[in-house]
């Protein structure tokens, strides 16, 4: 943690940090299994199910996740915890890497525990601005996309040159390299323990999503969400397969995931000294990521080769930039006081992967009949039919008070 002239404690680095090495191992996982399945023998259709499952597993265990970081343990506990659990399951898939009947399913657990670290992250981050009021999340959630960045152009060359058999390990090392800066961040107090049942305050696990479940502005806000990862995963999920149908290679994608990255840092860093002045709204927000959304599928629909896949990249990290700005916040104000972590985690989870579930089963049916034009078709539909969405009255979310 930084300790100003004054003796307040400041948080930024070892949050920058943290997501740095969090997001540079979700890179490894997220962007590189599908090129890591598809070398194993698997189809698009088989890898869009494999992937499904593990986005089915995040949806479980984020609700899990977000009720303990908010009724039992601090989030520093739960996700230093998580870590170990991670770090066996890695070395357990790569010493049964060749027999799929159990690495699959371990990597599917795995994803359940590692997927949910980035939305109670985020709800970490949330929280701690009453500890410290120069937290924007803007700027560290920027640590992320530097990380994504850098292994997506470090990972494309190393499996290129050494092949997929440190696949798991990559990752393991990754995540416990977020350990040290884990420690520095704060201990936030439990908003829904047991013992303030007397007042009435206490909710259980059920009472959570019933409280959820009627709130309307939060559900809007899910809508939102849940149509915008719906409308960018048919390519999103399947760039690997549309850059080698571009004759690109594991390099050539992993520099395509970089440029975007990095193009994505430089984006939040923007965005942060805008909300810092106040300068830009939360609808304004949300309605630049919805119209920037619709560049990337246009321009690899329009133009031919491998170059427009770069600029489609860049445009979609504009978008992405404004997006994780905009959601965050939006579900932070739709939230409960009594249950932050479950709100907003939970907001961002099924969101993401009710949108990448339904994307990614339909794009791998697409790809296999009709090939990779039909992923970038459905995904500029999808984002022009959402821009639709949020001008026909469903912005009104993003002003809740």
């Amino acid at each position: 943690m930084e300790k100003k002239a004054t003796g307040r404690v400041h948080y930024s680095v070892p949050f920058f940090a943290a997501y740095f090495f969090y997001y540079a191992g979700y890179c490894v996982f997220s962007s590189f299994i599908v090129l890591y399945l598809t070398q194993r023998g698997y189809s698009a259709t088989l890898c869009g199910l494999i992937t499904s499952l593990t986005l089915v597993a995040n949806l479980l265990m984020e609700p899990v996740g977000g009720y303990i970081t908010d009724t039992f343990l601090t989030t520093r506990r739960y996700l230093m915890t998580c870590i170990a659990v991670i770090t066996g399951l890695c070395l357990f898939c790569t010493r049964f890497s060749g027999d799929p009947f159990l690495c699959i399913p371990a990597l599917i657990v795995t994803a359940g525990v590692a997927y949910p670290f980035s939305q109670l992250m985020d709800a970490w981050v949330n929280c701690s601005r009453e500890l410290d009021s120069e937290l924007i999340y803007s700027r560290i959630r920027a640590g992320g996309s530097i990380g994504f960045a850098v292994m997506s152009v470090v990972a494309g060359y190393y499996f290129r040159s050494f092949g997929w058999e440190h696949y798991f390990l990559v990752q393991a090392l990754l995540f416990l390299m977020m350990l040290p800066f884990l420690v520095r961040l704060p201990r936030i107090g439990l908003g829904n323990q047991r013992k303030q049942a007397e007042k009435g305050r206490w909710l259980s696990l059920a009472g959570s999503f019933r409280v959820v479940a009627q709130n309307r502005g939060y559900l809007l806000c899910l809508l939102i969400c849940t149509v915008y990862w719906f409308s960018h995963r048919p390519v999103g999920s399947y760039l690997a397969l549309i850059v080698e149908a571009r004759d690109g290679d594991p390099s050539t994608y992993g520099n395509v995931c970089g440029i975007g990255a990095a193009v994505e840092f430089l984006g939040l860093l923007f965005l942060a000294g805008w909300q810092k002045k106040g300068r830009l709204s939360l609808p304004a927000c949300m309605t630049a990521a919805l119209v920037t959304d619709i560049l990337r599928p246009l321009c690899i629909c329009l133009l031919p080769g491998i170059w427009p896949v770069y600029l489609g990249q860049v445009a979609q990290s504009v978008s992405f930039a404004c997006f994780y700005s905009a959601s965050v916040e939006c579900f932070a104000k739709t939230a409960d006081r009594r249950i932050r972590s479950f709100c907003i985690s939970m907001g961002l989870t099924a969101s993401s992967v009710v949108g990448t579930i339904s994307a990614n089963l339909l794009g791998g049916w697409l790809c296999d009949l009709l090939g990779t034009y039909a992923l970038i078709y459905l995904s500029l539909a999808a984002s022009i039919g959402n821009c639709m969405l949020f001008g026909l009255g469903f912005h009104s979310a993003f002003s809740h008070k």
